[in-house]
């Protein structure tokens, strides 16, 4: 990316922002602006939109992975640092609650016992899937999902499931009269529900019982261009999860976000597993390069190599830790396969397990005080995850930051 034309900051509003980027990244007249990382390109063209006033829609980044963006510790770094920057435009959410331990940033969510919550961990699971790997059912009329919002939002989309059985959804905003939603239609398919909001906290969600409902996620908006951020964890997951989720269902999900940057995080739990097949694991990853690639064409696409992690020692270990642990063999193998596929590519690459000083990082943030890691050597505590969170900002945004900060000297 070359220097930032001087009419871009203009406003007091970019000013701020080269400012902070300046606090962020020391520089100086007499320096370069760097060159982009492979795969950013047309990420930085859209936060050039925003910055410039230019854009229509929000920027959008997706990120999909596992248990480590299930807690919103890393991710909520880097959702707090873009939307600081580039102002907030929402965010996509799981229906419901779909495990016990969610807790997005910025928001109370809470749901009673009616409903049915099914993941798409496991392979042969019936029944659609989205991007969020999780949907929820009821029929039940008293079964109800509240949610409370830090900030105000300005709209709500929901999407559910729906077919000629299903039955409609009560939907109430703030202190207005509920509003009466059919998830009905004469085919199964996604029904997309989008609401507008007079800048209201409180959402409350209740099936109508006049049949069953099926919901795939909600989205809290904001008006104004801004950033969202949709990122979606499922704890346990591999690459192979993406294959149980209904491929029009994401289709199509994908192509309403249309999303500027996708972020990938697949790699720790199939690390772990000595008996993987790395070329057939290689092909996986190219299939889903390819395909991603055709649903988001103005995408740059980014796959964040699993964080390090060790498993109790083994008589066969090459790599030991010293302290009864070692790391799996697989771990760095598959992402390096992960590597080749993205370069290849022309796509992005950040090695997370870096943020941990490379192999054995896990052993030593266990032992650190106060610790970063937890025991079991596989996942990060909060002040980890959040460690990691400002590694990688550094990594997708330094170049960025320092291209503002050049061009307001």
């Amino acid at each position: 990316m070359g220097r930032l034309r001087p009419a871009l900051l203009a406003s007091a509003a970019l000013m701020v922002l080269a400012v902070a980027a300046c606090a962020a990244t020391p520089c100086s007249p007499s320096l370069s602006a760097p060159t982009s990382p492979a795969g950013l390109n047309k990420f930085y063209a859209a936060l050039d939109g925003l910055k410039s006033g230019t854009a229509t829609h929000p920027v959008t980044v997706l990120h999909l992975g596992d248990s480590h963006i299930a807690l919103d510790h890393m991710t909520g770094v880097l959702r707090q640092k873009w939307v600081t920057l580039f102002g907030d435009a929402g965010r996509g959410l799981p229906a419901g609650v779909p495990y016990p331990y969610f807790s997005p940033r910025g928001f109370k969510v809470s749901m009673t016992s009616d409903w049915t919550i099914v993941s798409s961990l496991k392979a042969g699971v019936a029944g659609p899937f989205g991007i969020a790997g999780f949907r929820i059912e009821a029929s039940n009329a008293t079964a109800r999902i509240s949610l409370v919002s830090d900030t105000p939002v300005d709209g709500v989309e929901i999407e559910a499931y729906g077919g000629p059985q299903s039955g409609s959804l009560s939907l109430t905003l703030g202190n207005a009269a509920p509003l009466r939603l059919s998830t009905r239609r004469a085919t199964p398919g996604v029904v997309f529900l989008r609401l507008p909001a007079a800048q209201v906290r409180d959402v409350v969600l209740m099936p109508q019982g006049d049949g069953p409902v099926t919901l795939l996620g909600w989205s809290m908006l904001k008006s104004g261009a801004g950033l969202r951020y949709d990122s979606y964890g499922i704890s346990g997951a591999t690459l192979d999860v993406v294959s149980h989720w209904d491929e029009a269902i994401v289709d199509e999900e994908i192509a309403r976000l249309a999303p500027d940057l996708i972020l990938l995080g697949y790699g720790t739990n199939e690390g772990f597993n000595d008996n993987a097949d790395v070329a057939a694991y290689t092909r996986r990853y190219e299939a889903l390069a390819t395909r991603l690639e055709r649903l988001a064409p103005h995408a740059s696409i980014v796959t964040l190599g699993a964080v390090d992690g060790a498993r109790r020692a083994r008589p066969a270990d090459r790599q030991t830790c010293g302290d009864g642990f070692a790391v799996p063999p697989k771990l760095a193998v598959l992402r390096e396969a992960q590597r080749g596929v993205m370069r290849a590519r022309g796509h992005g690459f950040v090695d997370l397990s870096a943020a941990m000083g490379g192999p054995c990082g896990i052993s030593q943030w266990v032992q650190a005080d106060p610790p970063l890691a937890w025991p079991d050597h596989v996942h990060l505590r909060k002040s980890g995850a959040e460690t990691v969170g400002r590694f990688l900002w550094h990594q997708l945004m330094q170049p960025f930051e320092t291209a503002v900060c050049l061009s307001s000297h």
